[in-house]
């Protein structure tokens, strides 16, 4: 976790992403970013393409063009919690998330 100042809340929903494989990381990013409980700064049409390319990486099963789906009652869960936070603890989670997603990959050796 690289922000010091997130509520409690936040931090339970980051361990518990952390705790999870990378491609269940990306794809329960994917789904939080896609939802429309999230408002970003940035295109997420296109961080939601960057991240669905990295999950054809590691999931070669994965195909791009299907929609990926609440995996498990977890999912749903994760999006209620963020239904309750208020528009800077979503940030912060996002935040988490992206760096989170960036430190595995860029440390990751591709050949």
């Amino acid at each position: 976790m690289i922000l010091k100042n997130n509520s409690e809340d936040v931090k339970v929903l980051v361990r518990y992403f952390e705790s999870l494989s990378i491609e269940n990381r990306l794809k329960l990013s994917i789904i939080v970013i896609q939802s429309d409980l999230i408002k970003l700064k940035v295109d997420k049409e296109k961080l939601v393409d960057i991240l669905k390319n990295f999950l054809y990486v590691f999931d070669k099963n994965y195909n791009k063009n299907t929609m990926i789906s609440y995996k498990d009652n977890m999912d749903v869960f994760i999006l209620v919690k963020i239904i309750e936070m208020d528009e800077k603890e979503k940030e912060n989670f996002i935040f988490e998330l992206i760096f989170d997603i960036h430190n595995i990959i860029k440390n990751i050796k591709f050949y």
